[in-house]
C-alpha cells in the first residue's frame, strides 16, 4: 500500500512540475521579450522587433544551437503583439497557443524589406488604429501608398516616395500602410492591387505616371488651399477682420516696386503650409498700391508680409522658398510657455473652480527642436484653449499622479476639475482639433482606480448622484480609439450622466477588477447595477441606450410581480417575456434588441414586454423550468396566466425577426382588397383608409409587411388597412397611380375622393405613423399626442 501510495505521489509531483514548466514556457512576456512597455503601439513594437529580428535571426547565428528557438519566440511574441484581437487575449489570459511554430522570413527581409518606411520622418506608417485616428477622423489631407514588401513596383517606387514626401513636407501629410501587415485595412479600403496610391479624405486613387513631377502636379491640383485676392483699394481689410485668423500671410504682386512675387505651384505650396494658422491673402498692387505700400510698411525689399492682424503690423520675409519661409514665420511665433509648479497648482484649482478656461498642456522630459516648432502653432489654433508646457524631469510628482507613461503627452485639462489625453500622431492641427472637441465634452474625462472607486462603484439603488458610463480601452485598440469620440458626443447630448474612460495599459488592477475581458468594453453603472453596452459605434445609439435604462420601456419583474402580472393575464392580453443571465453574452446582445422591439409595439394596446433576471430571481426561473438563456416565452391572447405559451426557437434573435414572430399572434386588421370591394369601401365610403400596394415577388413588400401590420395594429381604432396585390390586379393599381412597390397611400377626402390618395413616401412603421395622425389631428379625430 506505501509503495503504491508513493508511486502516486510521485506521479502527481511529475505532472505538476509538467504543469508547471507548460505555464511557464507559455507565459513568456511578450512585451519584455521585445522590449517595448505594455502601452506601446504599433510602431513601436515593429520597430523593435525588426531591430531584434536583424540581430537575432539564424541565418546570422549559425553557431547558436539556441538560434532557432529564441528567433520562434520573437516572432511569436510579435505576431501576438501587432494583432489587436490576439493581443488583448494575450493581455488577459496569456498566450492560448504557445505550442505553434509561427513562419519567419529569411534575414535578408526583416534588413531591406521589412517596414520599408519606418525610419523615414516625411513618411508616417500608418497601423489600422493609426488610421482611423489620423487619417478618418479629422478630415486631414494624405497621400497614402499601400503597398507589400514582396512587390518589386513598391521598391522600385520607394525612392521616389520618399523624394516627393520631402518636397511636399508640410503641404500635405504623407503615410505608408505595409498590406503584409495590415491586410484588414487595406481590404477594407478595396486594395486590389500594389502599390495603390490614394489620396485621402477625397479618396482619389492616383493612375498615372509615378515620377516625382507628374505626382507634384497631381497633388498640387488636389491640395485644399483658400487664397483671399485683394484687388480693391477700398476696404480691404473686410475679409480679413471677418476670419478667425490672427495671423496672416500676404504676397504682394504685379508691381515693379517689388521683387518677383512667389507663383503657381509654389504658392500652392506656402498657403498650404500655413493654412493651418496662418490666412493667406495675394495683393494686386497695380490696383491696390495703398495697401501694398501699408503692407510692406513703404519698403520694397521684399513681396513677402507675415502680417499679425492684431496688432497691425508686418514683417518682412526675405525668401521665396516656401518651406524656408514657413519656418521664418514658426521662428517669429512666440514658444508654448512652460509653467512651473505653482502655476500648474493654480491653474487646476482655478478649473475645479470653474474660473478658468480650458487647458492643452504638453508633457515633456526633454528639449525637441523639431516638435517645439510644430507646436508654436497650437495658441494661433486654439484662440479659445490656454496651451502650456510641463517639464515632468521638474514636476515628477505631478505627471505620475496623472499616470503618464510616455513623452510627448497631450492632456486637456477642462473646467470642473476633468481631463482626457490625446491618441494620436503629433501634429499641431490634429492635436488643435482633439482639443476643440474635448472642450466641448464637460462631463468626459479620464478617471484613475481611486477615482472610480470614490464616484462610480459607491452608488446605491435609487442614489441621487449622477450616474456613470465607464469605457475600458487600450490606446493601441482600433476599435476603442473608434469609439471615444462617439462617447465624447454621446456625453455632451445627455447632461444628467457621467462619462469615464479607463486605460487598461495603465490601470491594469481596475481593470481586472472589473473583470475586463475585452477592450473596448462600456458598461452603464444605475443605480446599483452594471449595464454593458454592445450597440454600434453611434452616439445616436448609445443615447437611446442609456435612456432606455433610466427609462425603461421592458418591464422588470420579480417573482411576486411575474405571478401578479402575467400569472393573472388576461384573455386580451399577450406578455412577452425574456429570461436571461446578466453574465449571458448572447443576452447581452438580445437586450438592446428587446427593447427596440418594445419601443416599436408600444402603441399596441394589451401588449406588454418584461424581463426577468434569473441570477436575482433564480427560484422563479427555477419554477419556471427555465434551463438556458436566453429564454423568450409569449403568452397568446385568449389564453389566460400561465396556462398557455410559445417559445421563440429563432437562430437571429434581432428586432425585425422578434416583430415578425410577435406579430404573428395577432389578428390582422389589415384586408386583402379586389377592384369589386375596393370602389365600394374605399373610393366611394367616408372611411379613412391606408393602403398597401404591393408585389408577392418584391422582397421590398415582404420587408415592409411587419412595418405596415405595426402601424396597423397602432391606428386600427380610427382607420381601416388594406392591401392590394398589383400582380393580380394591375389596372386597379395602374389607376391608382402606382409606379413602384411597395406604395402606401392614405384616403382621408371625403365623398367621391377618387382612386388615388394621399401617398406617403417612406418605408418606415413611425414615419407613415405620424403622418397619418397629423392628418387625424388636422380634422379633429384624433387627439394631438395621443399615444393610444
Amino acid at each position: 500500500m506505501y509503495s503504491a501510495q508513493n508511486c502516486i505521489m510521485r506521479l502527481l509531483l511529475i505532472f505538476v512540475l509538467v504543469f508547471c514548466l507548460g505555464v511557464k514556457a507559455s507565459s513568456e512576456n511578450y512585451y519584455e521579450i521585445l522590449g517595448v512597455a505594455k502601452y506601446a503601439d504599433n510602431l513601436e513594437i515593429r520597430k523593435a522587433f525588426k531591430k531584434l529580428a536583424v540581430k537575432l535571426h539564424p541565418d546570422k547565428n549559425q553557431d547558436d544551437p539556441d538560434a532557432h528557438a529564441t528567433f520562434i519566440k520573437l516572432t511569436r511574441a510579435y505576431e501576438v503583439l501587432k494583432d489587436p484581437t490576439l493581443r488583448k487575449n494575450y493581455d488577459k489570459f496569456g498566450d492560448e497557443k504557445p505550442t505553434e511554430v509561427p513562419k519567419y522570413h529569411s534575414w535578408s527581409y526583416y534588413s531591406d524589406d521589412f517596414g520599408l518606411y519606418d525610419d523615414n520622418p516625411e513618411i508616417v506608417t500608418l497601423s489600422t488604429s493609426d488610421f482611423k485616428v489620423n487619417v478618418a477622423r479629422f478630415e486631414s489631407q494624405w497621400f497614402i501608398k499601400f503597398y507589400s514588401p514582396r512587390c518589386s513596383h513598391c521598391h522600385y517606387l520607394a525612392p521616389t516616395w520618399r523624394k516627393l514626401a520631402k518636397e511636399l513636407k508640410g503641404v500635405i501629410k504623407f503615410g505608408a500602410v505595409n498590406c503584409e501587415e495590415e491586410w484588414n485595412l487595406c481590404r477594407q479600403e478595396g486594395i486590389l492591387s500594389y502599390p495603390t496610391l490614394m489620396l485621402y479624405p477625397s479618396r482619389i486613387q492616383y493612375n498615372g505616371d509615378r515620377d516625382k513631377d507628374t505626382l507634384v502636379k497631381f497633388i498640387l491640383n488636389h491640395v485644399e488651399t483658400k487664397i483671399i485676392h485683394i484687388n480693391y483699394p477700398d476696404d480691404w481689410m473686410a475679409d480679413v477682420q471677418e476670419s478667425n485668423s490672427k495671423l496672416w500671410m500676404f504676397l504682394l504682386c504685379n508691381s515693379e516696386k517689388y521683387p518677383a512675387c512667389i507663383q503657381s505651384d509654389e504658392r500652392i505650396k506656402l498657403a498650404a503650409m500655413l493654412a493651418s494658422f496662418v490666412g493667406f491673402g495675394v495683393v494686386d498692387c497695380r490696383e491696390a498700391e495703398d495697401i501694398c505700400e501699408t503692407l510692406s510698411n513703404h519698403e520694397n525689399s521684399s513681396s513677402v508680409v507675415f502680417w499679425n492682424k492684431a496688432e497691425k503690423s508686418g514683417t518682412l520675409i526675405s525668401s521665396n522658398e516656401p518651406e524656408e519661409i514657413t519656418k521664418i514665420v514658426l521662428d517669429l511665433l512666440p514658444p508654448v510657455p512652460s509653467l512651473n509648479a505653482d502655476t500648474v497648482e493654480s491653474i487646476t484649482e482655478q478649473l475645479k473652480e470653474e474660473t478658468s478656461s480650458p487647458w492643452l498642456l504638453i508633457f515633456t522630459i526633454q528639449y525637441d527642436e523639431k516638435l517645439d516648432l510644430e507646436l508654436k502653432a497650437l495658441p494661433s489654433l486654439l484662440p479659445n484653449i490656454n496651451v502650456g508646457k510641463v517639464h515632468c524631469a521638474q514636476m515628477n510628482t505631478f505627471c505620475r499622479n496623472l499616470f503618464i507613461m510616455r513623452y510627448p503627452e497631450f492632456i486637456v485639462f477642462k473646467p470642473g476639475g476633468g481631463h482626457e489625453f490625446y491618441h494620436g500622431h503629433h501634429f499641431a492641427y490634429d492635436i488643435a482639433m482633439f482639443a476643440q472637441e474635448a472642450v466641448k465634452a464637460k462631463n468626459f474625462r479620464a478617471i484613475s482606480y481611486e477615482e472610480f472607486h470614490e464616484s462610480v462603484v459607491t452608488q446605491k439603488p435609487d442614489s441621487k448622484s449622477s450616474p456613470w458610463v465607464v469605457d475600458f480601452y487600450a490606446p493601441w485598440c482600433p476599435p476603442c480609439l473608434s469609439l471615444l469620440p462617439q462617447l465624447r458626443e454621446a456625453s455632451i447630448r445627455v447632461a444628467n450622466v457621467n462619462f469615464g474612460v479607463v486605460d487598461c495599459t495603465v490601470h491594469h488592477q481596475l481593470c481586472s477588477e472589473q473583470n475586463i475581458g475585452s477592450y473596448p468594453t462600456t458598461i452603464f453603472f444605475f443605480n446599483g447595477t452594471r449595464n454593458n453596452y454592445k450597440g454600434p459605434q453611434s452616439p445616436d445609439e448609445i443615447v437611446e441606450f442609456l435612456n432606455d435604462i433610466q427609462n425603461p420601456i421592458v418591464i422588470k419583474l420579480t417573482e411576486e410581480t411575474f405571478y401578479r402580472s402575467v400569472g393573472r393575464k388576461p384573455k386580451d392580453a399577450i406578455w412577452v417575456v425574456d429570461f436571461f443571465m446578466p453574465w449571458c453574452g448572447p443576452c447581452q446582445q438580445l437586450a438592446p434588441q428587446f427593447r427596440k422591439l418594445a419601443k416599436l409595439v408600444s402603441g399596441i394596446p394589451n401588449i406588454f414586454l418584461a424581463s426577468v433576471n434569473c441570477e436575482e430571481e433564480g427560484e422563479l426561473c427555477r419554477q419556471q423550468g427555465i434551463r438556458s438563456y436566453p429564454h423568450i416565452r409569449l403568452y397568446p391572447l385568449a389564453s389566460e396566466g400561465l396556462s398557455s405559451f410559445a417559445i421563440f426557437s429563432g437562430h437571429q434573435r434581432n428586432v425585425l425577426t422578434l416583430r415578425v414572430w410577435l406579430l404573428s399572434f395577432l389578428p390582422s386588421v389589415v384586408e386583402d382588397l379586389d377592384p369589386n370591394s375596393f370602389p365600394a369601401k374605399v373610393v366611394d365610403s367616408n372611411d379613412l383608409w391606408l393602403i398597401d400596394f404591393y408585389a408577392p415577388w418584391c422582397s421590398h413588400c415582404h420587408s415592409f409587411e411587419p412595418e405596415f401590420s405595426t402601424v396597423a395594429q397602432k391606428l386600427s381604432s380610427h382607420v381601416k388597412f388594406g392591401k392590394i396585390n398589383c400582380d393580380a390586379f394591375h389596372n386597379l393599381c395602374r389607376n391608382a397611380g402606382v409606379s413602384g412597390y411597395p406604395t402606401v397611400q392614405f384616403y382621408h377626402a371625403q365623398g367621391n375622393r377618387g382612386y388615388k390618395g394621399m401617398e406617403i413616401m417612406s418605408q418606415k412603421a413611425n414615419v407613415i405613423e405620424e403622418a397619418v395622425r397629423s392628418v387625424l389631428e388636422r380634422q379633429g379625430k384624433i387627439i394631438a399626442h395621443d399615444e393610444l
